[in-house]
């Protein structure tokens, strides 16, 4: 799980890279944004559920 978070982790930092390079159209910056979106979403639920599998260890 934490290899999926850090790869996670990784494309949204290139995105926000891409995004603010200045260099895509108007639909790549859709389209950046869109998958940002989606980034975020899943590294949320994929931290949830890191932190909650951690907890039931402890």
């Amino acid at each position: 799980m934490e290899i999926e978070i850090e790869a996670l982790e990784g494309e949204k930092k290139e995105l926000v890279d891409q995004m603010n390079s200045g260099t895509g159209t108007s639909d790549e910056l859709a389209q950046w944004g869109a998958r940002y979106q989606e980034v975020s979403d899943l590294l949320d639920e994929k931290s949830m559920r890191w932190l909650e599998l951690s907890e039931k260890e402890s």
